[in-house]
């Protein structure tokens, strides 16, 4: 009886123990002001999006479109959106619009585009990527040719 009782207060102290971890380690890093540092060349590190700003603010005007998000380098427009639920039916025909629409705002890149949400949501973690951790072109290019093969296999 004596054994079980402590094997259950045992049990018990290093699971309460443990909990308070996570708490301890905010506590630690609170008064601290980290910075972070980048060695990447800073002309690189943030490309200019105006072009897959432009694309959005466009696409998204559209009433049969829900949601649009766009990446771009010097060369290429990645742009991928979501349809409204009863505009399904229409998807060829509102992929050739928006197609020729962005080709004809944009003839200097090459436009890739793509109502697949899987590319949506990866185009959307690349942004967040460009914005967040300022990565080099040549690494946004290889995810643009990653994508576009990956929109060329669904489609």
């Amino acid at each position: 009886m004596l054994k079980k009782l402590f094997l259950v207060l045992f049990i018990f102290s290093i699971l309460f123990g443990c909990a308070k971890e996570k708490e301890n380690q905010q506590q630690s890093l609170q008064n601290f002001n980290i910075t972070r540092t980048s060695t990447k060349e800073t002309a690189d590190a943030h490309l200019n999006q105006t072009a897959a700003k432009q694309a959005v603010q466009r696409i998204s005007q559209k009433r049969e479109v829900k949601d649009v998000v766009a990446v771009n380098t010097k060369k290429k427009l990645l742009l991928a959106y979501q349809v409204k639920h009863l505009q399904r039916f229409r998807m060829k025909q509102i992929e050739k619009e928006v197609k020729e629409e962005l080709e004809n705002l944009f003839p200097d890149y090459d436009v890739i585009i793509s109502s697949d949400m899987k590319l949506f949501w990866k185009t959307e973690e690349l942004k967040r990527k460009l914005s967040k951790d300022g990565i080099n072109e040549k690494e946004v290019n290889k995810q643009i040719k990653k994508l576009e093969k990956l929109s060329n296999e669904l489609t």
